[in-house]
């Protein structure tokens, strides 16, 4: 079963265009999917530091966060979430 391996075989580190890239698959804004996964009281500046490229403000996006994002978007390479009635 995947979800017993260790999270880092299961997706890789995202770079920021992929962030940006799966994002925008979603159709989601920067603010409303850094309120996805994140309880920042400024969501949309916490996404902004995983999908920009520029050196000083740049921040890598935490695994479990970046799986996160994908299991709620349907974007997840190997798992899937169903809802439980």
């Amino acid at each position: 079963m995947s979800m017993n391996r260790p999270i880092a075989e299961r997706v890789s580190e995202p770079s920021p265009e992929e962030v940006r890239a799966a994002r925008e698959y979603a159709g989601l804004t920067q603010e409303a999917a850094g309120a996805l996964v994140s309880s920042s009281d400024q969501p949309r500046r916490t996404w902004d530091k995983w999908e920009t490229t520029n050196e000083t403000n740049k921040r890598k996006m935490p695994l479990p966060t970046w799986e996160l994002f994908l299991l709620l978007t349907g974007q997840h390479p190997s798992l899937g979430l169903v809802e439980k009635k």
